[in-house]
């Protein structure tokens, strides 16, 4: 039967664990407030992101599954788009208050492991100036709300591992469960719980039966999304397959922890380092080794994956609360007070320095000038991505100025053509900002063959006049009677800088045809 064992009843660990403390909510909520007014005040610089738009398509067609995710970010973004609009600023508000609920979410994960207000304001700070955080909870996608989920996951274990109290196993299958119907990359933290738990003396929860009532739980959310998938022929383990051979860009163990570091801002490495090595070595925290042994098997198991980089940025604010509470616990003495304000003075400055290359605080121009001279610009985490600027700020330029060089060539048709004519994108970013821009510019429908798109098409009719995205003369004149280059999209510091607008007449094979042997997930 389930095991009710408590701390003063569990022999194994010593009474010399830290007592949980009293979280200092009005502390941490001053970096929270800090992070979240530097979102509001720069999220309208650059543009909306190309997944984004993609996002927004996708919420207006609710569904129980997508190509590429689960659909709970899809539904809040659907109902938050039908009360407060689709626009940038507005979509941007939901991952900025991720942001400062995980500022306020790992210092109290700092309280829970024994730490006071010192170990709390330096795990919050910590969690605060990360450029993953910063960067993730910049712009709308599933992966601002995974950090929290991952995080939430880990402060439940750490309130398992000092009570023992399997209850709590029930909470920890409601978090996991929603959390792999927003990403089922939570599958990784599922199985490193049950290396961790196999390793150490908390096995003794397998005799538990609130463990498997609590995973049951958690499955019980899946079920919706696997059946969904199982009725579109497991499109998701066709997308991360093809992900994996074509898209994501390969990194060596070496390269995929120097990434990471960045990305949780260099001047964090002693708070995590110093937390992974109390949870790993010290007395007092011999009850929570398990959480130490997980981050090092995430590792392994992203890196055997060929997962990118980011992916691992859930596991580190837990060791940066950890860290708190190890830093606070080594300067305990009078004379080794001032590290503790070192150390707050060392984060905050590092956090001032990293934001420009985190959140769009400069111009293009000025972000790589300034990328290059402080010598910290990301690493590509896909293949193709070939724009002087990281990434997550390349890809929120020139959409716009595509759909307006689109409208373009669509209204200098002829009236009659105009009325059969279709835009063709190559991928959702295309056909999603052209989407989204179809408020604005005279533009026909839009359909796209990469991951849900395709499931949305084919487009009907004889498809006559084509307006296609890209794509080389040499392929399109394979299968069209006659191809016109229309215009050209260009915008330089753009993750695709020159996008080129064809006119295709004569489709010399059914738009059907075509569509089945083409289908790109990935």
């Amino acid at each position: 039967m389930g095991n009710q064992y408590t701390v003063s009843q569990n022999p194994i660990f010593s009474g010399s664990t830290l007592r949980a403390q009293p979280t200092a909510w009005l502390l941490l909520l001053i970096p929270a407030i800090a992070q979240l007014l530097v979102h509001i005040l720069t999220n309208g610089r650059f543009g909306i992101f190309r997944d984004e738009y993609y996002y927004l398509a996708c919420a207006g067609r609710p569904a129980w599954g997508y190509v590429d995710q689960p659909p709970l970010s899809i539904w809040l973004l659907s109902v938050w788009k039908s009360v407060f609009g689709d626009s940038v600023h507005s979509i941007r508000v939901l991952p900025a208050l991720c942001g400062s609920g995980l500022i306020v979410l790992t210092g109290a994960t700092a309280a829970r492991l024994g730490g006071g207000r010192w170990a709390q304001l330096l795990a919050a700070l910590a969690a605060a100036i990360g450029a993953a955080g910063l960067v993730i909870c910049g712009f709308y996608s599933m992966n601002c709300y995974d950090l929290l989920f991952w995080l939430g996951a880990y402060y439940i274990l750490i309130r398992i591992a000092r009570t023992g109290d399997g209850k709590y196993w029930l909470w920890m299958g409601i978090v996991l469960g929603l959390g792999l119907f927003n990403k089922i990359g939570l599958l990784v933290f599922g199985l490193t719980l049950v290396i961790g738990l196999l390793v150490t003396r908390h096995r003794r929860h397998f005799a538990d039966r609130y463990l498997y009532l609590g995973g049951l739980i958690a499955i019980v959310f899946l079920i919706p999304y696997a059946l969904w998938n199982a009725a579109n022929d497991w499109a998701a383990l066709e997308f991360i397959k093809n992900a994996k051979a074509g898209k994501i860009a390969s990194f060596s163990p070496i390269e995929f922890l120097s990434e990471n570091m960045l990305e949780a801002n260099p001047v964090t490495l002693p708070l995590w380092i110093g937390g992974l090595a109390w949870l790993f070595l010290a007395r007092r925290a011999r009850r929570y080794l398990l959480v130490a042994l997980m981050f090092v098997a995430t590792f392994v198991i992203l890196i055997v994956q060929k997962s990118k980089p980011y992916y691992f940025a859930a596991s580190f604010p837990v060791l940066m609360a950890a860290g708190g509470v190890a830093w606070e616990q080594w300067t305990n003495g009078r004379r080794w007070k001032w590290v503790r304000w070192a150390l707050c003075i060392i984060l905050i400055a590092g956090g001032v320095v990293l934001s420009p290359m985190a959140v769009p605080l400069l111009s293009p121009e000025d972000t790589v000038a300034y990328g290059r001279r402080m010598g910290i610009v990301p690493a590509a985490q896909e293949v193709g991505h070939t724009s002087a600027l990281p990434q997550y700020f390349s890809d929120r330029l020139g959409w716009e100025n595509l759909a307006r060089v689109v409208s373009e060539a669509y209204r200098d048709l002829p009236a009659g053509e105009r009325e059969r004519c279709f835009v063709l994108g190559l991928n959702y970013g295309h056909a999603g900002s052209l989407e989204y821009w179809s408020r604005k510019y005279e533009l026909p429908p839009v359909y796209c063959m990469h991951n849900n798109y395709w499931l949305w098409g084919p487009p009907p009719g004889n498809s006559e006049i084509i307006i296609v995205i890209r794509g080389g003369r040499k392929n399109l004149e394979k299968l069209f009677d006659e191809v016109i280059e229309a215009g050209v999209a260009e915008s330089p510091y753009a993750m695709e800088s020159h996008m080129t607008v064809w006119i295709c007449r004569g489709l010399r094979r059914p738009i059907k045809d075509i569509w089945k042997k083409n289908k790109s997930y990935g």
